[in-house]
């Protein structure tokens, strides 16, 4: 079925037998064809939109790229994005040949989450969760009310040169709004070295060339 999503491309849903209410399942898929991963790497799109994935309450987060990323010139681009993606930020990349193995991929993922709730939730199963309806998860998603000021923060942040997303998430973790860091640099009393090196020595999440340069967007120097 065609759904409009408020995030990602792709969901599982449960429908009761007889409320026929729909539950939507711990897993959610954003597909991005190597050509469009270039363009949302380059204006920044797919670090909010990986952002918004991690939101949305569901927790099984997987990333598809389709295609050949060789033939471009932004191979290394493509590679560095799903490795980061992957190991530091906890998704499941999954990589695809073209169209028609995406389709051949989303049904064996399909059995693969019927076996994973057939096994795991089943009545007599020791385990249990409950899932979001479909309208619930439509409203996290939509609900701006989501959109806090360290999200904000997190999302500028993430513009500035060699800050990835775990590097924003560890710098709103020790200061949450852009007034707290500011605090905390003015509490160095002009040590500029020190203001440089700051986050770098507080998270090692942060390194010395995004610490430097975190420090000079909120200084606003240069």
């Amino acid at each position: 079925q065609i759904k409009r999503l408020p995030v990602g491309d792709g969901i599982w849903i449960a429908r009761h037998r007889r409320s026929h209410t729909e539950y939507v399942l711990d897993f959610i898929v954003e597909r991005k064809s190597v050509t469009d991963l270039v363009s949302s790497i380059r204006d920044s799109r797919y670090k909010d939109q990986k952002l918004r994935l991690k939101k949305c309450g569901l927790r099984k987060l997987i990333y598809l790229v389709e295609g050949d990323p060789n033939p471009l010139g932004a191979s290394e681009s493509i590679k560095t994005a799903c490795f980061t993606t992957e190991i530091l930020e906890g998704f499941d990349v999954q990589r695809t040949t073209g169209y028609s193995d995406t389709e051949s991929t989303y049904g064996h993922l399909t059995l693969s989450i019927i076996d994973y709730y057939s096994t795991n939730f089943s009545i007599g199963a020791n385990t249990c969760r409950v899932c979001l309806t479909y309208d619930e998860f439509v409203k996290k998603c939509c609900d701006p009310k989501k959109l806090t000021v360290s999200d904000i923060f997190a999302l500028q942040l993430m513009q500035v040169p060699q800050v990835t997303e775990e590097t924003a998430i560890a710098v709103i973790e020790l200061y949450p709004t852009l007034v707290s860091l500011a605090r905390a640099y003015s509490m160095l009393d002009g040590d500029t070295p020190a203001q440089e090196k700051m986050l770098n020595m507080k998270s090692k999440m942060v390194n010395a060339g995004a610490s430097r340069n975190i420090f000079k967007l909120v200084w606003g120097e240069g």
